[in-house]
């Protein structure tokens, strides 16, 4: 078995259902309401600027200079791509929603943040990072892949661009190669890849939850 096989076999227990959220599930078949996409994206989006610098931080401590290439790749992508639909959404979203919890940050979202700040000021681990930015993204490729099956042909944009985004071969593709890094790198900080793990998945559920619950 490999490291990461070991991870989903310890933590399957909190795996399974930050991919099994109902906020994915609705956002899927396009039943989400604006209020609660409106509240996902725009919390969702405070994560930008700070993930973009766990990116660079991750990439500086990569030891390898073919992983470091496709790593700064993918930071030209999520600063183009993503961000194009972040504006866009919000700004539809806006037309039919309160827009007051734009400058509010939920305190699970807080607590993600200075999570991640950790990771980029006090962490000196590339295992560590680099399991961190695995587990983000293949919560999003989890429940996207998960519920596939139930998008509807016709869904609206500020649905499935998000979708697009999380799903199909290139995001497949960019997950794997983390995946293989984790695998590659993580023997040498077993803990801080555990604990890295637990945390990341932790938050993602938390966050899904008090997204949609607000």
């Amino acid at each position: 078995m490999t490291i990461t096989d070991d991870l989903f076999e310890e933590f399957n227990h909190l795996y399974l259902p930050s991919i099994n959220h109902q906020l994915t599930k609705e956002l899927c078949r396009g039943t989400l309401s604006d209020s609660r996409l409106f509240t996902y994206l725009v919390q969702d989006l405070k994560y930008f600027d700070i993930g973009l610098n766990l990116f660079a931080k991750t990439m500086t401590l990569c030891d390898n200079m073919k992983s470091k290439i496709v790593l700064g790749k993918q930071i030209g992508f999520i600063a183009n791509d993503e961000n194009d639909y972040f504006e866009k959404a919000i700004e539809e979203l806006k037309l039919t929603v309160n827009d007051t919890i734009q400058d509010k940050v939920l305190p699970e979202v807080d607590q993600y943040l200075k999570y991640m700040t950790y990771l980029i000021e006090d962490s000196k681990s590339y295992p560590e990072l680099v399991t961190a930015l695995y587990f983000m993204e293949q919560v999003y490729l989890g429940w996207a892949d998960l519920n596939m099956a139930s998008v509807p042909e016709d869904l609206e944009y500020k649905y499935k661009e998000w979708i697009d985004l999380h799903s199909g071969e290139d995001f497949t593709k960019w997950t794997n190669f983390l995946r293989s890094e984790v695998d590659r790198v993580g023997s040498k900080d077993l803990k801080g890849v555990k604990s890295a793990t637990e945390k990341v998945l932790t938050l993602e559920l938390q966050f899904f939850d008090s997204c949609y619950n607000y």
